[in-house]
């Protein structure tokens, strides 16, 4: 019979530091917070080895004083709260008093710190949460430095992702909280490489442009509501920039980063998106009576006392200040229900050797794409932008270099620091697909040639998303699975989509194209591309 015990001080320390710190950009995010909420008006982020071999951030802020240096690496030792109520009235972004603690338990960490109001400061070292060294210093504010992290609790760097992958989540911690805080200046440096040099901006929209590019920026629509104590700012991309991955979906209640399901799909309905996902930055300013920021480990998640006060918010600032992208009229929304005999922009299908045009296939438009055909003994049902998807994979993957046509101006492409930093090391994946791709410096790829099948595809939309995809897969040890991930991205792109309309000639060729493909029935993504119903089925329905 196995007895119920107490576990060990140095076993819980770890068992919390690995809900608090899941990687490296964990570990920097509580420092950033913490800089932030000392009045820090001035943050610098030195990062060697995507956080592993160090971390160090030093901020202007307030300091910490002597007498509780060594109290703030004890377990829930906080300033922030005192009393059970003030958990349900957060004003900082720290409050459990977990986050020091948690760094020290997996690494060997060094503070410098001094308080304004004193004319010395202190110096302590720990390693795996113990001090080992305690001195007089002088400085300015605070500096935290963290080396070896994960030193010993291995099995956790097994769970990290790529270098790649992992500098990326860095450059997107220091970025969020950039946006969230234009008053404050954000400095990145990653293996002696600048990255993000931000200085103090005067409004919002300033500080999304010193993160985002110009292009991106001017883009963005922006709109906003305030009622009962609740503040809206949404910026919203526009058709031009939906992706067909999820990507610079970014929320902010109350200035802190937070994933929130119920205000992307409030979002979702409002614009009444239907295929591809917008881009958009969303700051909610509320009563913080009113929002429990205490449902996650890592504050990641958050839970509102009056949902529906969120919803309308969001529906009110749509109908009042509806972007000129929107259609005004719902029925714009819809595909055609009717097959259309002809289609106005160039043909997907051009190339293509003709056919008996007499052949007509009889079938019925039903939206989004998917399309019905009367078949001798039931109805087929087909997702032609999932069959277009899946021609177009197999097209790119087993692309010839004869099929590519080199651009007259090559596209200069402005990134993110986050999407360059994941492009930059792994451009030799984009030329493996045979789209010519260079570094060009200041956060930005240039094009040279492309997969003739992408002539008339948004290149800037693709390679964004291939960022994306590059921070999901890099890592897997099947160098072949990633080339079909970012080939499965392309195809994607380059597919029809469920606004086209596509007509009988054009779907006989994609059906026959599609009977060649290896594998018929799926799209690159593993969604089904058709269904049969038979009429013996329908029947059924009838009783007959």
């Amino acid at each position: 019979m196995v007895r119920i015990k107490i576990l060990p001080e140095l076993l819980v320390g770890k068992i919390a530091a690995g809900e608090v710190i899941e990687r490296p950009a964990s570990a920097l995010k509580e420092l950033i917070e913490n800089s932030i909420d000392a009045s820090a008006k001035s943050i610098h982020v030195y990062v060697k080895e995507y956080g592993l071999a160090e971390i160090k951030v030093v901020d202007d802020g307030e300091g910490i004083t002597s007498e509780d240096v060594t109290l703030a690496f004890q377990r829930h030792a906080t300033s922030k709260i005192e009393k059970e109520e003030d958990i349900f009235n957060i004003h900082t972004l720290g409050f459990r008093g977990e986050a020091l603690y948690s760094i020290a338990q997996v690494s060997k960490l060094r503070i410098i710190t001094q308080h304004r109001e004193e004319d010395i400061g202190t110096e302590l070292y720990l390693i795996g949460g113990k001090i080992v060294e305690k001195k007089p210093a002088v400085t300015r504010g605070t500096t935290v430095e963290i080396k070896d992290l994960f030193f010993n609790t291995p099995v956790r760097k097994k769970f990290l992702k790529s270098p790649f992958t992992e500098k990326a989540h860095l450059i997107e911690t220091v970025q969020n909280y950039a946006l969230a805080y234009p008053k404050v200046s954000f400095y990145l440096n990653i293996d002696g490489q600048e990255i993000l040099n931000i200085p103090v901006a005067s409004f919002l929209r300033d500080r999304i442009l010193q993160v985002f590019s110009l292009e991106f920026t001017e883009k963005l629509k922006f709109m906003s509501i305030s009622k009962d104590g609740y503040k809206l700012e949404l910026f919203w991309g526009g058709e031009e920039l939906s992706r067909k991955q999820r990507a610079k979906q970014l929320v902010f209640v109350n200035r802190r980063p937070v994933r929130d399901s119920l205000i992307v799909s409030t979002l979702y309905k409002a614009f009444k998106v239907k295929e591809n996902h917008p881009q958009f930055l969303f700051f909610l300013t509320m009563p913080s009576e009113a929002v429990d920021f205490n449902v996650h480990p890592a504050k990641k998640e958050v839970r509102f006392r009056e949902t529906g006060k969120i919803t309308e918010l969001i529906f009110r600032t749509v109908e009042i200040e509806k972007p000129s992208f929107i259609a005004e009229n719902t029925a714009e929304w819809e595909s055609d229900l009717n097959p259309s005999f002809s289609f106005q922009q160039s043909s997907f299908f051009e190339t293509q050797p003709a056919f008996d045009r007499q052949e007509v296939l009889q079938f019925i438009n039903l939206g989004d794409a998917i399309v019905a055909l009367q078949q001798p003994e039931g109805i087929l049902f087909i997702d032609f932008h999932a069959a277009h998807e899946r021609v177009n994979f197999e097209k790119i993957l087993n692309l010839l270099p004869e099929n590519t046509i080199r651009l007259v101006f090559p596209q200069v492409i402005s990134l993110n620091p986050q999407e360059y930093a994941l492009l930059k090391g792994n451009l030799h994946l984009l030329n493996e697909l045979h789209i010519e791709a260079e570094d060009f410096g200041e956060n930005s790829v240039v094009i040279r040639s492309i997969p003739e099948i992408l002539k008339d595809a948004d290149i800037a939309g693709i390679v964004e998303s291939i960022a994306v995809t590059i921070k999901e897969e890099a890592g897997k040890p099947d160098f072949n699975d990633i080339r079909e991930k970012i080939a499965a991205t392309i195809a994607c792109h380059s597919s029809l989509r469920s606004n086209n309309r596509i007509n009988p000639y054009e779907l006989k060729i994609l059906l026959q194209e599609l009977e060649l493909t290896s594998d018929s029935e799926h799209c690159p993504h593993g969604r089904p591309i058709k269904k049969f119903l038979s009429f013996n089925e329908i029947k059924k329905w009838f009783f007959r």
